[in-house]
């Protein structure tokens, strides 16, 4: 596995438990407990949302770039 893979792996990862995190405060909020950390949890899982697109969004280039060169070089072996 390559490490932009490993990243993105790691990132989905966080990304659950980040939602996971979400959830049981919105539950505890609900219950009247811990609200102060809530606009923080939401903060840093929308910004590793963000993260992750663009991560996707690199991979995706990265993927393309490399089926060229790839090309390319069959194409300079034939010869």
């Amino acid at each position: 596995m390559t490490r932009l893979n490993e990243a993105t792996e790691r990132l989905k990862s966080a990304l659950d438990r980040l939602d996971q995190a979400v959830e049981s405060r919105a539950k505890a909020r609900s219950n009247g407990e811990g609200a102060s950390d809530d606009a923080e949890l939401r903060a840093a899982l929308a910004a590793a949302r963000e993260e992750n697109e663009n991560l996707q969004n690199l991979a995706g280039e990265v993927s393309s770039r490399l089926d060229s060169t790839i090309a390319r070089l069959k194409s300079v072996m034939e010869v």
